[in-house]
């Protein structure tokens, strides 16, 4: 069963751009974003975004799919 709660972190980072701008729009720690997007992926055994050292997150084509 998916946590809606975590649908709204999801789409905080994917419209921000980065797992920061997220926390600072939803006024938590990025740890926080970060461990939210984590359980939405195993919810759905799919992962959602690319992790790129030092570089914004970029949606997988699941991610891109699921939400667009």
């Amino acid at each position: 069963m998916i946590d809606w709660d975590d649908v709204r972190y999801f789409l905080a980072v994917a419209r921000g751009g980065s797992v920061r701008a997220a926390a600072e729009r939803l006024r938590v720690n990025h740890a926080t974003v970060l461990r939210r997007i984590a359980q939405l992926e195993e919810r759905l055994r799919t992962q959602m975004f690319e992790r790129r050292f030092r570089a914004p997150p970029r949606l997988t084509r699941a991610g891109a799919r699921r939400w667009d």
